[in-house]
């Protein structure tokens, strides 16, 4: 058993009541128990339950000193219990970071709690439907990852370890109890993460996000908003050069001798680990968890008609030769590795290539760019983007700096040679369509974010509200 299964369990054995879960379709409900007001989710709050041990100068600052505090049940949510000092600590996380936190005993102080157990009763009843669904794993290198991460942010914020140590043993925990805190918390938020892309997708619950909805959302956040850098569009057109039907040939019969390989036992990963030309090579070709949309269209066509285990023929793409190994199933996802053989090119290939190229650029000086673009572009890069300016040199070859931030609208260039990020040699023909100023972002440019944002938050909330109406309930108050 892994220590991620390990973490899951200690959720389970969190439980306070003994017997077989609830009917998913009729869930037990005792007279007079009170209906439950359901809460807006807070996404990453198992994740914020790993705010560093308070200094025993913001226990000063605390409205309610943890030494003071009666440990109770304030509700039951199918066969576990939430406690009390669970609602305080993320109280106590709310003012670490900042946010002032009304005094208890105020009616403010009950709105804030009563809003905390909601959302701690959301992530329970998310967590033990997970943790019911034997296909979800979380990968242990990932939560060890994560937890290095966490920590290193912890000890950051202390002198030294003497100091930390001090901080901790001040909540009755030791760096080791800590660390193994963390670990379970991170394993659960992952745990729920994957749970919710899996369950809550476009595909599986629709909801509406009307335009009022959007634009209040905009003009909530718009004084948060961050000011929208400099930015500059621009179109293009892109000449991929291509093998030979020899060299394309030569890499088929390499790639079938491969595969022929893999299917008589040798070992997938050292296969593409040795033989593969793509970036994955060096994991074994190891592709992760994937769903449709994240690839091209001919790859996941491929990998979504594979059963779990196949191992599929040869096939091309626009990238080259691949073979596909499917590892395991999740719902909409595959988990995936692969081998890619890309067929040579040679000098005489980009030659071609760049001739072409050249005598595009001269035509676009008096040509309509567009409809050369519409004509020759010939690859998967995009014929057309926007890009913030300071993100040029990080985001696109080197060969695009120069043009991109110096040209003016409607300044050609080109050819520039570049690698695209399928690994195949190109040249560009570059077109400035226009340049914005930093300022303001306005609603259109932020509407699509919206859009998809209040979409996820929408069929989480429909989810959520369906597992807390089929799972048992009971709130006992904070």
């Amino acid at each position: 058993m892994t220590r991620t299964e390990l973490a899951v369990g200690h959720m389970k054995r969190m439980s306070l009541i003994q017997g077989p879960d609830p009917s998913p379709r009729e869930p037990p409900r005792p007279a007079g128990m009170r209906a439950v007001r359901p809460g807006w989710l807070l996404a990453a709050a198992l994740l914020g339950l790993t705010t560093p041990p308070t200094t025993a100068a913001q226990e000063q600052e605390a409205a309610v000193p943890e030494a003071e505090l009666v440990d109770r049940v304030v509700a039951i949510v199918g066969d576990s219990a939430i406690l009390f000092s669970q609602v305080i600590q993320r109280e106590n996380n709310q003012r670490a970071v900042g946010v002032q936190i009304p005094a208890p005993g105020t009616p403010e102080s009950d709105e804030l709690r009563s809003a905390i157990l909601e959302s701690l009763i959301d992530e329970m009843v998310l967590l033990q439907a997970a943790a019911r669904d034997t296909l979800l794993t979380i990968d242990d290198e990932l939560v060890d990852d994560s937890l290095q991460q966490h920590m290193a942010g912890v000890e950051a914020q202390y002198a030294d370890r003497a100091a930390l140590n001090e901080a901790l043993r001040l909540e009755g925990l030791t760096l080791q109890s800590y660390r193994e805190m963390l670990r379970v918390q991170i394993a659960q938020g992952m745990l729920i993460q994957l749970y919710v892309r899996t369950r809550t997708g476009e595909g599986e619950i629709a909801v509406e996000v009307t335009d009022e909805e959007l634009r209040a959302a905009f003009e909530a956040r718009r004084q948060f908003l961050q000011e929208r850098p400099a930015t500059v569009t621009f179109d293009q057109i892109v000449l991929e050069v291509k093998a030979s039907d020899s060299a394309k040939a030569e890499a088929r019969v390499e790639l079938e001798g491969i595969r022929e390989r893999a299917l008589a036992g040798e070992d997938f990963a050292e296969l593409a680990t040795t033989y593969s030309h793509d970036g994955s090579a060096q994991a074994g070709g190891d592709l992760g968890w994937f769903r449709r949309g994240s690839w091209i269209k001919e790859f996941e066509d491929v990998a979504f008609a594979l059963p779990e285990g196949g191992i599929s023929d040869v096939f091309e793409t626009a990238y080259g030769f691949h073979v596909i190994l499917v590892e395991r199933f999740r719902y909409s996802e595959r988990k995936a590795r692969h081998i890619l053989i890309r067929p040579a090119t040679g000098t005489a290939d980009r030659g071609l290539v760049r001739q072409r190229a050249t005598e595009l650029a001269e035509r676009a000086q008096t040509e309509d760019f567009r409809a050369l673009v519409e004509q020759y572009h010939d690859s998967l890069e995009p014929d057309s983007g926007t890009i913030a300016e300071r993100e040029i040199a990080v985001r696109l070859p080197a060969a695009y700096l120069a043009p991109l931030t110096a040209g003016q609208p409607g300044a050609i260039a080109g050819p520039i040679q570049f690698t695209t990020r399928g690994g195949l040699d190109a040249f560009a023909i570059v077109r400035v369509i226009e340049r914005r100023p930093a300022g303001e972002f306005t609603f259109e440019e932020y509407e699509p974010l919206l859009q998809r944002q209040l979409g996820e938050q929408k069929r989480l909330r429909v989810h959520v509200d369906d597992l807390r109406a089929r799972t048992y309930i009971e709130i006992k108050g904070t």
